[in-house]
C-alpha cells in the first residue's frame, strides 16, 4: 500500500523570515481569517492536510516554504488489515482552514505511540485535527541534537563597567593671539604689505615717443598682392546656362497665391 502523510504547521518560520510577512502570505495562501491565523501561530501543531500521498505533501510543503513557513510532514500509520479503507473527502483548502478555526483542540500527534483512534481524531469535516497545548511535535529521535562547541576564551578580557573602549581625543589647540591686530576704518586705504620681491627695472633707452600729431600711416601693412593663379583650364558658361545637372534640378513651380478675395480701395 502506498505510504500516506499528514502535513502540520507549528508556527515555525524559515530562517531570516519576518513573522508579519509570513502571516500575510499564509492568509493569502489558505484564505484564512484572523481567528484561523491565531491558531496557526499558537505554537501548537496544526493539521493542514490529512492522509495525502507524498507528492501532495511535498506540494503543500513547497507552497508553505515559499510563504516563509516551515511545514512538518509525518507518515500516517497503516490501518489494520480488517479496517476498510476510508474514503477521502475532497474539500478545498479554504474549507479545511475554516474547519480548523471552528474545531476544538484534539490529540493528533504525540511523541509516544497512541491508539489508531487517538492518532486520527474525528474533527469538524474530518479534515483538521489539533494537538493539545504543550504536545510534542517530533519524537526524541527526530529532534535535531544541539552541537556544543568549545571556544577558547582564555586570551579575552572584559573591561570594567563604564570604561572607554578608545583613548580620549586630545584637547583642541588654544586660539591664536590676535591682540596685536587692529581693524582699519571703513574706506581707509590699506598700506602695501612689505614684500621681499625685487621690483622690475626694464631698460627703455632704445624707446622713444613720436611728437604730437604724428601720422602713423607708415606703420600700416602693405597692400595685399593678388596671387598668381593659372585659370587657363577654367571656362565660364554663357548667360542663362543651367548650372545644375538634370537630376539635381527642381522642376516644381510654385503656384501663384489666390488673390480673388483681395480688392483695392479708391
Amino acid at each position: 500500500m502506498e505510504a500516506r502523510y499528514n502535513v502540520y504547521f507549528a508556527g515555525q518560520l524559515l530562517e531570516g523570515q519576518d513573522p508579519g510577512s509570513v502571516r500575510i502570505s499564509l492568509a493569502k495562501l489558505f484564505n484564512a481569517d484572523e481567528a484561523t491565523l491565531e491558531k496557526l501561530f499558537s505554537g501548537n501543531a496544526q493539521l493542514i492536510k490529512r492522509n495525502c500521498d507524498k507528492a501532495t505533501a511535498l506540494k503543500y510543503k513547497q507552497a508553505m516554504e515559499r510563504a516563509g513557513a516551515q511545514a512538518l510532514i509525518k507518515a500516517v500509520a497503516e490501518p489494520a488489515a480488517q479496517t476498510p479503507p476510508k474514503v477521502q473527502k475532497n474539500v478545498s483548502a479554504a474549507e479545511r482552514i475554516a474547519a480548523l478555526a471552528a474545531a476544538p483542540d484534539a490529540q493528533s500527534y504525540s511523541a509516544k505511540p497512541a491508539a489508531p483512534e487517538a492518532q486520527n481524531p474525528v474533527t469538524a469535516g474530518d479534515t483538521v485535527g489539533l494537538a493539545p497545548p504543550g504536545a510534542d511535535v517530533l519524537r526524541p529521535e527526530e529532534r535535531p541534537q544541539p552541537v556544543v562547541t568549545e571556544i577558547d576564551t582564555s586570551e579575552l578580557a572584559v573591561d570594567a563597567p563604564a570604561q572607554r573602549l578608545s583613548q580620549e581625543a586630545p584637547p583642541p589647540p588654544p586660539p591664536p593671539d590676535t591682540s596685536h591686530l587692529a581693524m582699519g576704518e571703513v574706506g581707509e586705504t590699506i598700506p602695501h604689505l612689505p614684500s621681499d620681491q625685487t621690483p622690475l627695472s626694464p631698460n627703455t633707452d632704445d624707446i622713444g615717443l613720436s611728437p604730437a600729431g604724428t601720422d602713423f600711416s607708415d606703420c600700416a601693412a602693405d597692400d595685399a598682392v593678388a596671387p598668381e593663379l593659372d585659370l587657363s583650364a577654367i571656362d565660364l558658361a554663357p548667360a542663362g546656362s543651367a548650372v545644375l545637372e538634370e537630376q539635381y534640378r527642381k522642376h516644381e513651380k510654385a503656384a501663384a497665391p489666390d488673390t480673388d478675395h483681395i480688392s483695392l480701395e479708391e
